[in-house]
């Protein structure tokens, strides 16, 4: 028997703008549009608020991946920024946990919120 095993190649994604997020939803450029969201959570160049509107959007969305995806940049944000706004991303998060497919990065995105927005709490 052989058992074949797929290795996935994990990049950075460029810088990006929520802008550039609408327009390759828009084209239906789905991988492009998820570079893009985790394009727009990882360096802190753009402002907290905006970025935290787009991806409780997002966290809505239709499309599964992209949905899920938002629960994570949420979490990115936490960690990048140190500061949301912590009630209205928490009770969305709990709000989206309800849905398998995002069960997991919603538990994930909450745990960065409480381990980079509170880190005395945690010890970290």
């Amino acid at each position: 028997m052989t058992v074949r095993h797929q290795h996935h190649v994990f990049h950075n994604p460029a810088p990006s703008t929520p802008a550039e997020v609408h327009a390759a939803l828009e084209r239906g450029d789905l991988s492009t549009a998820l570079d893009a969201m985790v394009g727009t959570a990882l360096y802190g160049g753009g402002d907290w608020r905006e970025l935290q509107e787009l991806h409780l959007r997002l966290l809505e969305h239709e499309d599964h991946q992209v949905s899920a995806l938002a629960a994570t940049c949420l979490g990115h944000l936490a960690r990048v920024y140190r500061q949301l706004d912590e009630r209205r991303v928490t009770t969305a998060l709990y709000k989206a946990r309800s849905l398998p497919h995002i069960r997991g990065t919603a538990d994930n995105a909450l745990d960065d919120i409480r381990t980079f927005l509170h880190p005395r709490r945690t010890g970290r």
